[in-house]
């Protein structure tokens, strides 16, 4: 009796062995798969993140386009423009912005460009974006179709020699429009650019009252528009933008603006 009360001990022990290995193998099973697995998931999303990134300045591209979406929809963009230069000034304000990381859009006199190409392609280097206004500032409604094109034409030439970029985008001197402006400006196939906070820094001349008069006016997603040729213009766009800054505004070209702009509509 007691040796059988031994034996039966000894099979009780030798089942608990067995089914404490078998759950230690199937627990080793089921971890190892899970690593691998999870390294594998690991691996297909580094793959994935190396493909996406694979051209750094595409995920920097992805990066800002995104950042303007939410900026816009935050009412935080804004973009500055310049109208008639260059001009003396132009280069300081050309450095005053690059110091602050600032992209300008300048529409610029063809006339003025010709005589200063040196400037032209100082703002084209530091990363700017040039439009045209006209050649010689003339009033486009007092003109026939074929004098409309040769003040774009003109210009044109002259950006070319040193931008290799498309020209896409015209501010019409004083912003002054009719049917046959806008059949002149469909054949050169530019885009107008208005505006919708004038800086009156034309008529103010004055460095406080430009800066004062700009920062009541603007309430987000704007075009400012001021003239690079004015010291008191670049005085005061200085000011502005350190503003603007610290209100975590985010400045961009007028490209990076419609662009914004057209994927938000779109995804209404």
């Amino acid at each position: 009796m007691k040796f059988i009360c031994i034996r039966q001990s000894i099979i009780l022990i030798y089942t608990i062995l067995i089914i404490v290995i078998l759950i230690s193998i199937s627990f080793t099973y089921i971890i190892t798969k899970n690593n691998y697995n999870n390294d594998i998931i690991t691996e297909e999303i580094e793959d994935e993140l190396e493909f996406i990134c694979e051209d750094e300045n595409n995920c920097e591209d992805s990066v800002r386009k995104e950042l303007l979406i939410e900026q816009y929809n935050n009412k935080k963009l804004i973009a500055l423009t310049f109208d008639d230069g260059p001009s003396k000034y132009t280069e300081t304000l050309v450095d005053e912005m690059k110091k602050r990381n600032v992209p300008v859009t300048f529409f610029i006199l063809g006339e003025n460009a010709s005589k200063r190409m040196d400037t032209l392609k100082f703002q084209i280097d530091a990363g700017n974006e040039i439009g045209i206004h006209s050649y010689t500032h003339k009033l486009f409604t007092k003109l026939n179709e074929d004098e409309i094109l040769e003040q774009i034409n003109k210009t044109k030439e002259v950006i070319k020699k040193v931008y290799d970029k498309e020209i896409v985008y015209i501010r019409v001197p004083y912003g002054s429009r009719n049917k046959k402006v806008d059949s002149s400006l469909e054949k050169a196939n530019l885009t107008d650019v208005l505006w919708n906070v004038d800086s009156k820094d034309w008529k103010f001349k004055n460095t406080t009252k430009t800066y004062s008069y700009v920062i009541k006016k603007v309430k987000g997603n704007d075009i400012i528009l001021m003239h690079d040729t004015f010291k008191t213009s670049i005085e005061a766009a200085v000011k502005i933008v350190d503003k603007l800054l610290e209100e975590d505004y985010t400045f961009v070209t007028v490209s990076e603006f419609y662009e914004t702009k057209n994927i938000i509509e779109l995804n209404k």
